[in-house]
């Protein structure tokens, strides 16, 4: 056997055994950036969300949709109130600065026009359909679009870009076949071994607009973060902010935390 004729016979191999993969069962996940790329920019993009056409910039969505004002007021207050408390502990926090002290986020980066959340990841979570079924809304589970924040901006003529540990999941609920059953859900996330998961396959299947319906925004974001140098014990430290909201288009937020906001991973008082 030459080598040219091994080669030609390793390629079909590797093909044919990618195929069968591909096809064994259904994508759990789609996190290829250039087809998050373009989903991103057909329709599936943050803004839209809120009804918001054109560009997806954090000021241009601040200004324009009333409900993100409303979400970034009320992590705003989250975030003030955590930094008194914080403050009358003992522990300041800044928001700019090179010292070995604790860092909060700049809110101002929800607001920029350097700023946008971008697509990220698409999860498909056909198993919540047990949940939707425990409450009594039927449906067959859930598809999520994880949005990061993500900023651009030049300075002294140069590009500075890169991303920040702040997450926006965007749940839609799955609708279910016409004869109340899932199997036609499931059997979209799953490809044909002549098919590719591409952006078309995606729009023309298991994210037809037409079979979902948005649930809800979860937060999950970096909000503190104090340096190995000052949490010597921990190698560092964190607290994230979790919060569920609902939305009415561009229109207004309700927050499905009826007490106080989810502080994860830091205490509030020095040990």
């Amino acid at each position: 056997m030459n080598r040219g004729f091994a080669l030609l016979a390793a390629i079909f191999v590797a093909a044919l055994m990618a195929n069968t993969a591909h096809a064994e069962g259904p994508v759990m996940i789609v996190d290829d950036p250039a087809v998050l790329a373009a989903l991103d920019a057909r329709g599936f993009d943050f803004a839209g969300i809120f009804g918001v056409e054109g560009k997806g910039d954090l000021k241009t969505l601040y200004d324009r949709a009333p409900a993100y004002h409303q979400i970034v007021e009320t992590i705003a207050g989250d975030v003030a109130a955590l930094r008194a408390e914080m403050k009358a502990g003992g522990r300041p926090l800044y928001e700019v600065t090179d010292g070995n002290v604790g860092r909060i986020i700049d809110m101002r980066w929800l607001k920029t026009d350097a700023a946008r959340f971008r697509l990220v990841g698409v999860i498909n979570r056909l198993d919540r359909r047990d949940f939707a079924e425990i409450r009594g809304n039927g449906g067959c589970g859930e598809v999520r679009f994880i949005y990061r924040l993500a900023y651009s901006f030049k300075k002294n003529g140069k590009v500075l870009a890169s991303r920040l540990p702040f997450n926006f999941n965007a749940i839609y609920s799955a609708a279910p076949d016409a004869d109340g059953g899932c199997v036609g859900v499931a059997g979209r996330w799953t490809p044909q071994l002549d098919e590719t998961v591409d952006i078309g396959w995606l729009i023309g299947g298991p994210l037809e607009k037409a079979g979902l319906s948005f649930k809800q925004l979860e937060l999950n974001a970096q909000m503190v973060r104090f340096p190995s140098g000052q949490e010597t014990e921990f190698g560092g430290q964190a607290a994230y902010l979790m919060r569920i909201f609902g939305i009415d288009g561009r229109r207004s937020v309700k927050s499905r935390w009826k007490t106080r906001p989810t502080w994860r991973g830091l205490p509030t008082t020095p040990r």
